[in-house]
């Protein structure tokens, strides 16, 4: 019987009857059944009691146990080739790449046990049944023909030393991470339980990096200090801002590895919330409007100022790579522009994905835009003031709901454009130059971005998601594009000023040398940061205000 009373047949009476479905069911099941008991000890009706089907059913599928444990075999590496190619290790610096793999495998491998128990079940087995299935002999081809394509351009580079393969170098890796599943049992009785910590698994991935780079590098050469960049970007980082990392860092660290977009989201809440700065006394920021939407209802907080009359308003959209964030974990820097420039900023808790993709964000900003300027007079604001704006994520929603509003003629008095992705083209030289980030990161950024918009020729074609890609940028509202010089996403944004230049619109450029990607929220650790958006608002301020003051 099941955990619900039921048999496999009774609970298979109510299933639509998917056939894939069927087969992914069976061989989780069995996954679990086999790396607990090997294929000897295995017994179809323990998985069949696991599974939404029948015993009939798995016959039907695989013929007989021997059957299904290959297919389960070859479903487990298949799975991880897939996580594996989702790193588009190939846009990586190599450096990068080589760490980011090594620490791809530990990582998996520790969150994946019944992955590596599968895999020392087969060598007691002496490899018998994985001969047998063509396929792991291929997906294991081509992430050795990765890992040398990695090797080679490390060595062209004159970073990595001649006379290693990849294969040498795969054994490196895979020794390490299986050994730490592997062995865990009896180096705990042994040696105690600290090194399989949560703290001491997340070290002990970073040395198993370390460890690889220090094999492949040549002699002298450090993985830290001799990454190639281009010269006149090799600036050093505001020391500011590893003030600011460190608490940063520390407590991400506590969020466990195994974490669903939305335990990351209230987790992103809880640390926001615990950093924020004291709000300006003169903000008001207990007001929060919902309006209707063709992508849902949409929440929004204004955020102020106490001095009343008819202000100028800013509609303002966090950064989270479209996936995280609100109007309260970016409190500090629409609190502060409502405070220094006695105007209003409209918040905007747009729909994230991967629950609600594209466009159901983007739908709500528009509404938003129309119903800021429909409802001018009921919140206090000037129509013909109102900018809008953003950062990262935030800032591309900006500048794509700009795009529209210009086509439907809604007035925008200007973009405050806030290290915003502009477009999705890795091969950017910023996105090799600081692919390590520090806040963002390179690795995975293609997945992230497949959440948002999983059509790729959409995600670099259409201009509601790549503004760059528009037709024309004419006629848009001015722009105050900052970026930082240590983002990957710098060089997207400068494109962006640049097209908008080029179409003759009004635009300023921040380079926000020895920035981050994330810097504003640093500002209670680095006062650059903090120049940086009163700049931002002195800006805003002048070209909203130009024809009228308040």
């Amino acid at each position: 019987m099941g955990e619900t009373g039921e048999s496999g047949e009774q609970q298979r009476g109510g299933w639509k009857q998917n056939p894939d479905a069927v087969r992914d069911n069976i061989l989780h099941a069995a996954r679990e059944v086999f790396a607990r008991h090997g294929l000897s000890g295995a017994r179809i009706d323990e998985i069949a009691r696991r599974t939404r089907t029948s015993k009939r059913m798995i016959y039907y599928y695989f013929s007989d146990k021997e059957t299904l444990y290959q297919a389960v075999l070859e479903d487990a590496y298949t799975r991880m080739r897939r996580e594996e190619d989702a790193l588009d290790l190939g846009k990586l610096h190599p450096v990068a790449a080589l760490r980011e793999l090594a620490e791809f495998t530990f990582e998996h491998h520790r969150h994946d046990t019944d992955f590596v128990r599968l895999v020392m079940i087969e060598n007691i087995h002496e490899g018998e049944h994985m001969s047998r299935i063509k396929s792991i002999s291929g997906q294991n081809s081509s992430a050795i023909a990765l890992l040398e394509d990695i090797y080679q351009r490390g060595v062209e580079m004159g970073l990595f030393r001649r006379g290693l393969s990849a294969l040498e170098l795969h054994w490196h890796i895979s020794a390490a991470s299986v050994f730490n599943v592997s062995n865990r049992a009896t180096f705990s009785h042994i040696f105690g339980d600290d090194i399989f910590t949560e703290r001491g698994q997340q070290k002990l991935r970073r040395q198993v990096g370390d460890m690889i780079l220090g094999i492949a590098m040549k002699p002298g050469l450090s993985a830290e200090t001799d990454m190639p960049r281009a010269r006149e970007e090799a600036r050093m980082i505001n020391p500011d801002i590893f003030r600011f990392l460190e608490v940063w860092d520390a407590k991400w660290a506590t969020l466990t590895p195994e974490a669903t977009a939305a335990d990351r989201r209230v987790h992103f809440e809880s640390i926001a919330r615990d950093m924020r700065l004291p709000t300006p006394p003169d903000v008001e920021t207990d007001e929060e409007h919902w309006i209707d939407s063709d992508g849902g209802p949409v929440r929004v907080r204004i955020f102020r100022h106490a001095s009343g009359g008819s202000q100028p308003a800013l509609i303002y959209m966090h950064g989270g790579a479209w996936m995280q964030g609100s109007p309260e974990t970016h409190w500090d820097i629409t609190a502060r522009i409502a405070a220094w420039n006695k105007q209003t900023v409209i918040s905007v808790d747009y729909a994230l994905a991967p629950e609600h993709p594209f466009p159901a964000g983007y739908l709500q900003v528009l509404a938003v835009a129309r119903w800021a300027h429909e409802k001018a007079a009921e919140l206090g604001i000037d129509r013909t003031r109102i900018a809008i704006g953003g950062d990262s994520a935030g800032g591309n929603l900006a500048a794509a709901v700009a795009l529209t509003a210009r086509d439907e003629g809604i007035p925008m008095a200007g973009q405050l454009l806030i290290y915003p992705a502009c477009d999705f083209d890795r091969s950017r030289p910023s996105y090799t130059e600081n692919a390590e980030g520090p806040l963002l990161k390179v690795a995975g950024m293609a997945a992230t971005n497949a959440l948002y918009c999983a059509d790729v020729a959409q995600l670099n074609t259409d201009p509601r998601i790549a503004p760059l890609a528009a037709q024309t940028h004419a006629g848009l509202p001015p722009a105050y594009v900052a970026v930082a010089q240590n983002d990957p996403l710098r060089d997207s944004g400068n494109a962006y000023a640049e097209a908008m230049k080029n179409a003759g619109v009004p635009v300023t450029i921040e380079p926000g040398e020895g920035l981050i990607h994330g810097y504003l929220r640093a500002m209670e650790y680095c006062p650059e940061a903090e120049i940086r958006l009163k700049e931002m608002a002195a800006w805003l301020d002048k070209t909203v205000n130009q024809n009228q003051r308040s």
